[in-house]
């Protein structure tokens, strides 16, 4: 009771901030307007930039006001129950779980995050009930997981927070163009101070409704798998970013799509990634800190809060991306979105990325700066940090850092040894989140992680040396010249 107690009281503070941002504007508005009718009709001279000035400011106000339509733009392309029939059957038991009515519009989104909203109409009214599903938030929660996720976001229709939030946000948006449109003008700070207040007051409802959220999702799915969804796709949204940008962007660059979903599981998987995951998230839930101004509690609070809830034991360990008919399908559809450009982008499995990609990357990399590797050959290569950072130091701008140096010398020495071995019958492979990696009749060389022994004294160079005979690469130079006159490649390196 004392929770409800305290949500509807800063509920209608909120309204009560609301309705005063209004009439504080109109007053604003009115009082300038009087100045300047006061000026015109009571003064024999009138103040003509006083005038200019209380009617412009009069109209900055009144038109940043004006209540504005809300006009929804898709995040995504839209699913349907017939399209995929699995999907739209959970969402409908959580729906039935939670005592809400089903969404009208169901769109996937390329982010590790969910939603629901109303939207459409003014200020709420008019609008009709929307739902957004991340792709990669499916590939990163089990079934359980994703039920609970359902259940938190239809946990805000069943706190009635859906429909108090466009107003919310509408007054936000309002006061924030109110501050812009008199940017140049000293009136705007009559609006900053309130406008705070407002955030700090508004922000905290929406953090009380969010743990309000979890509570309903808890009595769907129970606490344990709320709690393991929350970690999963806290730490798959950092994952999504560096998966996105360190692996997908230099393929759709050379007009290619892989596999997102699949590529993005595999990304995750890998022990290292595992690890560095489950560190983020586990110092986000120790020491991680709730500001006034955030619209959500910080992971620990949450998962805290959590606790006190009735656990289960899981009863569906799926992938939740296995709910979906035709994953590629979706992933194309969801591309055409993104943009012109991405829409146009040619399928291609991860295995055959080697090729398409990174071997004409490589080539290009290892013909622009393979001089800086002329004094080694693939017995005797750079085998300190001195030497990496010179090297690097020839690719990367001046005033770059001793990190950026070497991870650059990286780059160039593992496609450097592209180069030179692939004459030599060794095929490259480079999959989502791992090193490249040479292979010929069932040997394997990981240039990165087998020179970097090297480096860091794991590995002598006479062992270097020996493993370099047994390859048949002892006395293979560098360079380009070498490898573009034998039908080598170059250019891009993945040292990870």
């Amino acid at each position: 009771m004392s929770r409800n107690i305290w949500l509807a009281g800063r509920a209608v503070l909120a309204l009560a901030l609301m309705v005063s941002f209004y009439a504080l504007a109109l007053g604003v508005a009115a009082g300038l307007l009087w100045v300047a009718y006061f000026d015109i009709v009571g003064t024999r001279h009138p103040a003509f930039r006083l005038i200019a000035f209380c009617v412009a400011g009069a109209g900055s106000v009144l038109w940043a006001i004006l209540p504005r339509r809300d006009r929804f733009e898709p995040p995504g392309p839209p699913v349907t129950a017939q399209e995929q029939p699995e999907l739209f059957r959970v969402i409908h038991d959580v729906a039935k779980a939670t005592s809400q009515a089903m969404p009208q519009d169901v769109y996937l989104l390329n982010d590790v995050n969910a939603f629901v909203a109303q939207r459409g109409g003014i200020m709420g009214l008019g609008g009709r009930r929307v739902m957004g599903l991340g792709l990669p938030l499916m590939q990163a929660l089990t079934v359980d997981e994703l039920k609970g996720v359902l259940a938190h976001e239809f946990g805000h229709y069943h706190a009635g927070d859906v429909a108090l939030g466009p107003w919310i946000h509408k007054t936000r948006v309002t006061m924030l163009r109110t501050i812009a449109q008199l940017s140049e003008s000293v009136l705007r700070f009559i609006f900053i101070g309130f406008a705070t207040l407002f955030l700090r007051v508004t922000q905290a409802v929406s953090r009380r409704q969010e743990f309000i959220a979890d509570e309903v999702a808890a009595g769907v799915v129970g606490s344990q798998a709320m709690a393991s969804g929350l970690r999963k796709a806290n730490g798959a949204a950092f994952a999504y970013h560096t998966y996105w940008y360190s692996e997908l962007v230099p393929v759709m660059q050379a007009g290619f799509r892989p596999p997102v979903a699949a590529g993005f599981g595999r990304y995750t998987s890998r022990p290292e990634m595992s690890r560095l995951l489950e560190t983020l998230v586990q110092s986000e839930e120790k020491e991680g800190r709730t500001d006034p101004y955030d619209t959500h509690p910080s992971l620990r609070d949450r998962v805290a809060a959590l606790e006190q809830q009735p656990s289960r034991p899981p009863v569906d360990s799926r992938p939740a991306a296995s709910l979906l008919r035709n994953v590629d399908e979706c992933e194309r559809r969801l591309f055409h979105t993104l943009g012109a450009d991405l829409s146009k982008l040619e399928p291609l499995d991860w295995p055959g990325v080697s090729d398409a990609v990174y071997v004409p990357m490589w080539r290009a990399r290892v013909k622009k700066y393979g001089a800086l590797l002329r004094n080694y050959t693939c017995a005797n290569p750079p085998a300190t940090e001195k030497a990496l950072r010179e090297i690097g130091g020839g690719i990367v701008a001046a005033d770059a850092n001793d990190e950026t140096r070497v991870n650059a010398a990286w780059r160039l020495i593992v496609a450097a040894y592209a180069t030179a071995m692939q004459p030599l019958g060794w095929s490259p492979e480079t999959l989502p989140g791992e090193e490249a990696v040479l292979r010929r009749n069932g040997e394997e060389f990981r240039p990165f992680s087998e020179l970097g022994s090297l480096v860091h004294g794991r590995t002598t160079i006479a062992a270097w040396r020996e493993r370099s005979v047994a390859l048949g690469i002892a006395g293979i130079p560098f360079g380009a010249e070498r490898a573009l006159a034998e039908g080598g490649v170059g250019g891009e390196l993945r040292s990870v």
